[in-house]
């Protein structure tokens, strides 16, 4: 039952990433007004570390890698270690991503990144 429920999960997630990535790809985030604002910027005025995300994903999917860089390179350079984690997550291969160690570096790379993003 277990394995049951976990591949309709699995499944379930897929089609709701791969509705998200067409969204992304079919409308502009700079002009949707659908995409949701951030909140810790129209608050502060400052950049979170995942600002320019969407719009940076947006510019992955049409090839634009340099202007995804400009938007949020943080994105750009994690995101194939985020999705090489969720593929070995669903495989059943991820004891390298229970170590704490990695959720530490994780959070302290993000957080280091929203300061210097901000000072830069």
């Amino acid at each position: 039952m277990a394995i049951r429920s976990n591949r309709w999960f699995v499944s379930a997630a897929a089609l709701g990433a791969a509705g998200a990535l067409f969204a992304v790809y079919a409308f502009d985030p700079a002009t949707a007004s659908f995409f949701p604002r951030c909140m810790f910027h129209q608050l502060t005025g400052l950049q979170c570390p995942g600002c320019g995300g969407t719009r940076a994903l947006h510019a992955l999917l049409h090839g634009n890698v340099i202007e995804a860089l400009r938007f949020n390179a943080f994105l750009v350079m994690t995101g194939p270690f985020v999705a090489l984690g969720a593929a070995s997550e669903v495989v059943g291969r991820s004891e390298m991503l229970r170590r704490p160690w990695i959720g530490w570096t994780a959070a302290l790379a993000l957080i280091a990144w929203g300061v210097v993003r901000n000072l830069v």
